[in-house]
């Protein structure tokens, strides 16, 4: 019946066909459940088994003082659990009929001998019916207890003798029907991939009671002081769901942090004097001592300080001022045009290299690669994580192209990830194993990366986006101005950049028409500006953000007949490493925001598309960022330490930088805000043993 497509429109069969009136009480008479019934008669007495000793522990459990008195008006008192009733419940092959559930209730009265059981049942089993017996080898078969079928005997005596792998059994089948459970919740389908695994997980750690229950004081006990990995864990909307953590999360967690803290410390430190900081620095070659910082004669309208620069606008920058700089940071809307102009000229000779190499291209691109949704300062902090400093670890990760499991490695090598699995927190989506594909191109093809006579950088971007995986339009747009940025006529289009320009384009008389029909069609409104503008400021500024920033134009590199689709000469196949199938260019309304920035630095620009939009950020932003992980001096100075920098990031979260259009910040000791250069990434993910006991855990992988 069951295989009959019409079973659930039709009635009972017989009641279908001759003679419906005979035999009205047809329905309580199974044939197939009295055919299952010997099966059903041994399952009971199994049961029985199994339950007697807490069936006996519940008969004889004391009275309730209230009994004594005739008075039984009151809860049942708990029972034990695992009882015959849990079994008849739980155990394979349960009954599909009332005559097979009522069998089985009568068979657990009389509970199997252990001892005689075997031999008993093998008699019991060769009775059965055909559907029944073949239902019972194959489950048997599945634990492992059944070795073939003529061997009945020896199956079920194996299954009497191993009571407790049946229990084990029994329990697995519990944490599956509970897993499936769970998926059937709403929170369950709107997790992650990832978030899924763990959810299951912690589900089966919930019933087999081996997990930690879901709270800020439980989670401390456990963590060893690390706070940050506690509070990381209980954002996880898996264990939100299920209310309980799996312990192996929590030691993972604080494996990779014990491991992470062990690296060195190679700097003076935030209590370093001055003096020793400009030893320290003079071992390296490298000036770390910080200059006299000058007044230009301004107030500061949001602090009301007077406004200093180290040094003034003239020469170029120490580290140690930058990071003055943004230990006392300013409000540039507070400096007039030209001194804000001046001061961007000072950080563009600061960051030129004179003689960039191909590390170099690798730290700049790098930068970009490491930046989807990861805020500035936490993308600063994993630039500076995974920077590299010379050509042998250029080569080494350029060698790791294609290994399996690359990005998840250098999470873990690198303590990038999230503190909930014991790292600094810093990661965004970005694939890490993109960075071996970047390195690997660059060696192969250094001049795809330079402006070749009468190029621009915006070439030099159009053939970036379309080698370097991970490095699309805005990426791409973000990376290669570091490479020049005197002569960085691109810039990546953000969120604030969309945020000052969607409402201008509605009514551009270049693009408008069309980027009004985009964002009506998104919002489900009339194709004009005011029906556009009427909607909720956030729900029209997301729209605008897919529509501006979400897609890029396309088109086949070459035709059917194999040649060339009119591809510009900056992309031609012996300008690039490989032939991509898509050459893409970036969409009308992206090019439209980048022109308003470039109309933004007047007839006579002092500056540069790039930099002018970096001043334009940092009005946005409400404070000077001078960027300080691309000054070249860091190709020189020792690698610093997990610590030294998880340090370093708390002292930029405690000054604001981690908070999104927060002013300026009160000022602190710049110390505390360095965070120097880092262990290499060409050391992540080759899971060597580290020699000779060397506790940094990057760089025993590159000597």
């Amino acid at each position: 019946m069951a295989d009959n497509p019409l079973s659930t429109f039709l009635p009972d069969r017989a009641a279908t066909g001759f003679f419906p009136q005979m035999r009205p009480r047809r329905r309580f008479q199974d044939r197939e459940g009295s055919a299952n019934v010997p099966l059903d008669v041994m399952r009971g007495r199994l049961a029985g088994m199994l339950g007697t000793p807490t069936d006996l522990a519940n008969i004889f459990r004391s009275p309730m003082p209230t009994e004594m008195f005739g008075e039984t008006d009151y809860e049942p008192a708990q029972q034990l659990p695992y009882g015959s009733e849990y079994f008849l419940k739980n155990l394979p092959l349960a009954p599909t009929s009332r005559v097979g559930e009522v069998a089985g209730q009568a068979g657990s009265f009389v509970p199997l001998n252990p001892m005689p059981a075997a031999r008993a049942a093998a008699a019991g089993v060769k009775a059965l019916g055909p559907t029944a017996g073949r239902m019972a080898e194959g489950y048997l078969q599945r634990q492992g207890l059944m070795l073939n079928a003529k061997e009945p005997e020896m199956a079920l005596a194996g299954m009497m003798d191993n009571q407790e792998g049946l229990l084990s059994s029994i329990k697995e089948q519990k944490v599956l029907s509970a897993q499936a459970k769970a998926m059937k919740n709403k929170e369950f389908l709107e997790l992650s991939t990832k978030e899924k695994k763990q959810a299951l997980d912690s589900v089966r750690a919930k019933i087999e009671k081996t997990g930690i229950v879901r709270s800020k004081s439980n989670l401390m006990d456990v963590v060893n002081g690390e706070e940050d990995i506690a509070d990381s864990i209980l954002t996880n909307p898996a264990f939100k769901m299920t209310g309980v953590i799996p312990r192996s999360v929590v030691d993972d967690a604080l494996a990779t942090r014990t491991r992470m803290k062990a690296e060195p410390a190679t700097t003076p430190g935030a209590n370093g004097t001055t003096r020793e900081w400009e030893e320290w620095g003079k071992k390296h070659n490298v000036n770390m001592t910080l200059t006299e910082p000058k007044s230009l004669g301004i107030t500061d309208l949001t602090s009301k300080r007077e406004v200093k620069i180290p040094g003034g606008l003239e020469g170029t920058f120490t580290i140690p001022d930058m990071f003055w700089l943004k230990a006392n940071n300013i409000d540039p809307a507070s400096l007039p045009k030209d001194v804000h102009d001046g001061l961007m000229k000072k950080l563009i000779r600061t960051h030129k290299v004179e003689t960039p190499d191909q590390v170099d291209v690798f730290n700049r691109l790098n930068f970009a690669l490491l930046s989807p949704n990861a805020p500035l300062t936490p993308n600063e902090f994993l630039a500076q994580r995974m920077r590299l400093n010379n050509m042998d670890e250029l080569q080494a990760l350029a060698g790791r192209v294609d290994e399996p499991g690359l990005s998840r490695t250098a999470q873990e090598q690198t303590g990038v990830q999230a503190a909930a699995r014991g790292g600094m927190g810093v990661l965004g989506t970005a694939n890490l194993s993109n960075q071996a594909m970047l390195a690997k191109l660059i060696l192969d093809k250094p001049e795809m990366f330079q402006m070749a006579p009468g190029e621009t950088m915006r070439d030099v971007t159009i053939r970036v986006m379309n080698q370097v995986p991970g490095l699309g339009p805005k990426t791409a747009s973000l990376g290669t101005p570091w490479l020049n940025l005197e002569k960085a006529n691109t810039s990546a289009v953000d969120l604030h950049m969309i945020r000052n320009s969607y409402e201008r384009m509605l009514e551009d008389p270049m693009v408008g028409e069309a980027f009004t029909q985009r964002m009506a069609g998104k919002l489900g409104v009339e194709p004009t500006p005011k029906s556009v503008l009427a909607v909720p400021e956030k729900v029209r500024e997301e729209a605008a953000i897919d529509v501006i920033g979400g897609s890029s134009l396309s088109k086949k590199y070459r035709t059917k007949t194999g040649e060339l689709n009119a591809i510009p000469d900056i992309a031609t196949p012996e300008k690039l490493a490989y032939e991509p199938k898509q050459l893409q260019d970036f969409n009308p309304f992206y090019k439209r925001v980048v022109d308003y920035v470039d109309e933004s630095r007047g007839m006579n620009p002092e500056l540069e598309l790039f930099p002018e939009q970096w001043r334009k950020w940092d009005i946005y932003r409400q404070r000077i960022e001078p960027h300080e992980f691309a000054h070249p001096d860091y190709r020189a100075l020792p690698r610093q330490s997990w610590t030294e920098m998880r340090d370093a990031l708390a002292a930029h979260k405690e000054a604001g930088y981690t908070q999104a259009d927060n002013p300026v910040m009160a000022p602190t000791d710049w110390r505390k805000l360095y965070y120097g250069s880092i262990p290499p990434a060409a050391a992540i993910g080759t899971g060597a043993v580290m020699q000779d006991q060397q506790q940094n855990s990057l760089n025993s992988f590159i000597q």
